[in-house]
């Protein structure tokens, strides 16, 4: 079977459909060598700084940092680019009102680093999978990733397996890229980090997205609070969470909690989120969460 890889034009459409049918795609060269410069530029001093990790998962010889939208312009950038945004439309906006920026994380793979254990992003929270997609996630090479490096191990077509099934080794492909590529896959796919046996670093910035009447991983809000946010774009912050999850999911005492980060925008009370947060939530199909028949229940 072809990877589903794309050139940077790609639509979103082609790529929201590969991931429906893989669960993953890979957009080659998406953001252009300049933008990948300036995003080493602005995390380069905050890896220098921080410490190797301490358990299996986070590994032991991967230094990772988050809060990137406070640290970097150019990640700022890249969480809004239109065709990320695009294909969020299409994959979540089925699902929610809204969606949000999960989790923002640097991953940096020193020489050394062992294989990460396959997982699902989508295992944070407690849903019987294979579910809709409640997070998109999308890993930008700031470096060449390779097999030999650590390129993100991939299990194909795993976001529709039973909840359960785990992988056999065989059928696991590495995530092979050019620097200012983008990996996007869904919370049902399994994944993971792969071993670093060269001898370079490989470094990979992971922007992940949500439904936006879900608990983001990362708690955005105190990492950016309205004192220090009065910098960045209306754009990103409402992406952060300043704005509303729903009507009515996320208001604060003077209406959109986007006025806390612009005291000069309107303070109209309204706790809606206004007129198309509104119908597309009116337009959302119902979950059914209750126990079925397969649980063997009466």
């Amino acid at each position: 079977m072809p990877r589903p890889e794309f050139d940077r034009d790609a639509s979103p459409e082609a790529v929201a459909e590969a991931l429906d049918e893989h669960g993953y795609a890979i957009v080659r060269e998406l953001a252009d060598a300049e933008t990948v410069s300036r995003l080493n530029a602005d995390f380069d001093p905050h890896v220098d700084a921080v410490q190797l990790g301490r358990t299996d998962f986070a590994g032991h010889r991967t230094k990772r940092i988050n809060n990137l939208i406070a640290k970097s312009a150019a990640c700022r950038e890249l969480a809004v680019h239109p065709t990320i945004m695009g294909v969020c439309d299409r994959v979540l906006l089925p699902h929610c009102a809204r969606y949000h920026l999960h989790v923002t994380l640097l991953v940096d793979l020193q020489p050394g680093e062992t294989a990460q254990e396959l997982h699902r992003d989508g295992g944070i929270y407690p849903v019987r999978l294979p579910s809709i997609p409640m997070t998109l996630a999308t890993m930008w090479a700031c470096n060449d990733f390779t097999a030999g490096n650590g390129g993100t191990r991939l299990v194909p077509g795993s976001h529709r397996w039973a909840h359960d099934r785990q992988p056999t080794a065989d059928e696991a492909v590495n995530a092979e890229m050019p620097a200012g590529s983008v990996l996007l896959y869904t919370s049902n796919l399994i994944h993971g980090s792969g071993a670093n046996r060269s001898n370079g670093n490989r470094r990979g910035m992971g922007l992940h997205y949500n439904l936006g009447w879900l608990r983001q991983e990362e708690n955005q809000y105190l990492s950016i609070p309205p004192d220090k946010a009065k910098d960045i774009p209306h754009e990103v912050l409402k992406l952060i969470g300043y704005d509303f999850g729903g009507p009515y999911l996320g208001f604060v005492e003077t209406g959109h909690p986007l006025t806390l980060a612009d005291p000069a925008l309107p303070r109209d009370m309204d706790r809606t989120g206004g007129a198309a947060i509104t119908a597309r939530s009116r337009a959302i199909k119902p979950l059914y969460l209750g126990d079925t028949p397969d649980d063997g229940l009466d």
